[in-house]
């Protein structure tokens, strides 16, 4: 773009002119996606934008330079069009000819239907190309259909299979936009200041260059980059879920990569590098989920038994009648033809509005084994409390001033010292702590931090006082008590506090209405065996919790003893992967590591809650859409055994409902945005039998309310 375009320019302001031919909304939009550009207005009448920056030189290169590709992409998709048009027309030619099959002569029925079949395969080059085999054998099965005098049947099928791709393409191209929402790219640069860079020192840098200690500064649209701590202004990020709402920062509060700014302008201090963020762990979830997905035809066991019914009841007709027509025509009604298209588009549908509503599932086997589970494992830290600990209380060993702990611990958590107050530390930095301590070099000290298991079996010592435990809902947290040791003695108790998450009593109440008639409570500790989780029982509604303590072999004691009834069991966590029994479903947080069968987004017991309805809707709808096809096709078949109607009637309403039951598996997707209702009591049970839907049996831990 020469200077002649620019109609008008300040230090951050530009008024560009907009090539005649160029697409002046799209331009528009691709100039507000980049970095350092605060706004940007489009004047359709004079064919120009205006364009608010930074003012920073490499914005305004920017600029110009988005400006031009803009205007090149224009031009390309222009000449892309009549090529495009082109193929969606002949992506409609396969329709066009199977439906109108029924309407010709009947001396052309049959050339028709050979043509919709070339049509069909000379329309799916691709899939011609990855799967060849599978496609030659389809078009040879109703190729043999059409010279045996079969048009019909070639023509439902066709059609058929033509809706049922054409609702596979619309579900990918929503999973693609769900996917751009959960995981969204980060922008090439973002103003940075480098860790120890004078003030005036901000510059642009790539997002590979941007590490640990840098200050990063995002406006209205970014997309976080790194995980970090903010330290300077507000703003407003976009809820990660369709039911959650939209969470407000402010300095001190933590974000983590891949949040998106939907208002205010905020400066944070990056605490990890980009491999190591939230983004890239939700990322390795999604390959985790898409490489581990399960068949995508199964069916329900009680169902597959029937699907062979038809097969079986044409050869005894024909052994015994040796009517091979009458053979013929119940073999048209075999309920797989149209669960085989079906299940797997109900598959795609109900993973899409699971992740919709806050549960990345990686298939329908484990949304059955979360809508039939009786038993529900919780781990306390990152799941019933938030999974951020704040300092309660410094206190020092001989009555000094607490402000050099409070400098060691932000040099120990790499925190600004200025916004401590306010900070907090995620799970993962604590959890090393109390597991394997740390150390820090203060002039010639060295200071050791040491949970009260560490410090008594390195240094042989004891913390007395230890805090007490909550008793009120008023206050519910977890807490942890460290000591900083200094030449062998303990100088400092530093008391550290993770609130529970807000509503979780009445979240608890909420999962045992939802049928978990087992709850447990996994308490990770310090290792000392006498933390326990801050859950009030009174005030939940349940007579009584398990909370099973950090020991192993109790733990795994009390997950043989709930799976003793063959039921599935639900674990939601983050970092107990390795103690899930066989047959359950293995739920984590968003922090957590690759590697489990779905990840709860956002808040995760209220994920949790709307994941579970969500999962036993749709295992009744799939299980009704399975034994309603078999029950359909049963009777087609009868029908088509006594001849009771033509073969061609009998073909045709087995491919109607076939198209019904296709149609209707595609309503599972409206689950997405369908408002969920708190469940009833179990009918024929008494309101106190109802509220304690959820008590907890616990022979081991013998804990009563």
């Amino acid at each position: 773009m020469n200077g002649s375009a620019i109609l008008h320019e300040t230090r951050t302001r530009l008024r560009l002119a907009v090539a005649r031919d160029a697409d002046i909304d799209a331009a528009r939009e691709y100039l507000r996606s980049l970095p350092g550009v605060r706004e940007v207005r489009a004047n359709p009448t004079l064919h120009c934008l205006v364009v608010q920056h930074d003012g920073a030189a490499l914005t305004r290169a920017a600029v110009l330079q988005g400006l031009r590709g803009a205007s090149a992409q224009s031009r390309r998709q222009r000449g892309a069009v009549f090529g495009d048009g082109l193929a969606k027309r002949a992506a409609w030619t396969p329709f066009a000819l199977a439906a109108a099959v029924p309407v010709l002569p009947r001396s052309l029925r049959g050339g028709a239907a050979l043509a919709s079949i070339a049509a069909r395969i000379a329309t799916q080059p691709e899939r011609l190309r990855r799967d060849a085999p599978a496609v030659l054998l389809d078009a040879s099965s109703l190729i043999a259909l059409a010279i045996s005098g079969q048009p019909g049947s070639v023509s439902a099928a066709v059609l058929l299979r033509w809706v049922s791709e054409l609702m596979s393409t619309r579900m990918v191209r929503q999973a693609d936009d769900l996917l751009d929402h959960l995981v969204p790219q980060e922008a090439g640069k973002y103003s940075a200041l480098r860790d120890g860079a004078d003030a005036s020192a901000w510059s642009w840098w790539p997002l590979r260059a941007l590490r640990s200690g840098d200050r990063v500064r995002l406006f209205p649209g970014d997309v976080v980059p790194l995980d970090g701590c903010i330290v300077a202004g507000t703003c407003t990020l976009a809820p990660a879920a369709a039911d959650h709402a939209a969470r407000s920062v402010a300095p001190g509060d933590h974000v983590a990569a891949g949040e998106r700014l939907s208002e205010g302008t905020v400066e944070m201090r990056a605490e990890a590098d980009a491999a190591s963020s939230r983004l890239e762990r939700m990322r390795a979830h999604i390959r985790h989920a898409i490489g581990a997905r399960d068949p995508i035809g199964r069916l329900a066991s009680n169902i597959e038994r029937l699907v062979s019914l038809p097969v079986t009841a044409a050869a005894i007709v024909y052994a015994f009648t040796g009517d091979a027509a009458r053979a013929a025509g119940m073999l048209h009604a075999d309920p797989k033809k149209g669960l085989d298209l079906a299940v797997p588009l109900a598959r795609e549908a109900a993973l899409y509005a699971l992740a919709r509503r806050g549960l990345l599932a990686s298939g329908l086997e484990a949304v059955d084994r979360l809508a039939a589970a009786h038993t529900l494992v919780l781990q306390d830290t990152g799941v019933l409390a938030t999974g951020r600990w704040t300092i309660e209380s410094v206190r020092t060993a001989d009555g000094g001033e607490p402000e050099p702990v409070r400098r060691w611990f932000a040099a120990w958590a790499d925190t600004p010292v200025d916004v401590l107050d306010r900070a907090s530390f995620p799970d993962l930095l604590v959890r090393q702590w109390i597991r394997h301590g740390a150390l820090l070099r203060d002039g010639d000290r060295e200071l050791h931090l040491a949970s009260p298991a560490r410090l008594q079996r390195v240094w042989g010592l004891h913390l007395s006082d230890r805090p007490e435990q909550l008793a009120s809902e008023s206050d519910a947290a977890l807490r942890r008590e460290l000591a900083v040791v200094a030449q062998g003695r303990v100088v400092a108790r530093v008391v550290l506090m993770s609130p529970l998450r807000p509503a979780a009593i009445e979240q608890l109440k909420t999962l045992a209405w939802l049928g978990f008639k087992r709850i447990a409570i996994f308490v990770e500790g310090d290792g000392s065996g006498d933390a326990e989780p801050a859950v009030v029982v009174p005030a939940a509604g349940l007579r009584r919790v398990v909370r099973v303590p950090d020991d192993r072999g109790l733990r795994t004691d009390w997950l043989a003893d709930a799976m003793r009834d063959g039921a599935p069991l639900v674990m939601v966590h983050s970092v107990l992967r390795d103690l899930l029994p066989p047959g359950s479903v293995s739920l984590t947080v968003m922090d957590a590591d690759a590697g489990s069968h779905g990840v709860l987004l956002g808040d995760p017991l209220a994920s949790l809650i709307v994941a579970r309805q969500l999962a036993i809707i749709v295992q009744r709808r799939l299980r009704l859409h399975q034994a309603g096809a078999v029950a359909a096709n049963a009777g087609v078949m009868v029908s088509g055994a006594l001849q009771w109607a033509p073969p061609m009637v009998t073909v045709v309403l087995h491919h109607v409902f076939a198209i019904a039951l296709l149609l209707d598996s595609l309503r599972v997707e409206s689950l997405a945005s369908a408002p969920l209702q708190r469940p009833s009591p179990v009918q024929g049970r008494s309101d106190t039998s109802a509220r304690h839907q959820g008590t907890i049996h616990d022979e081991l831990m013998g804990e009563t309310a």
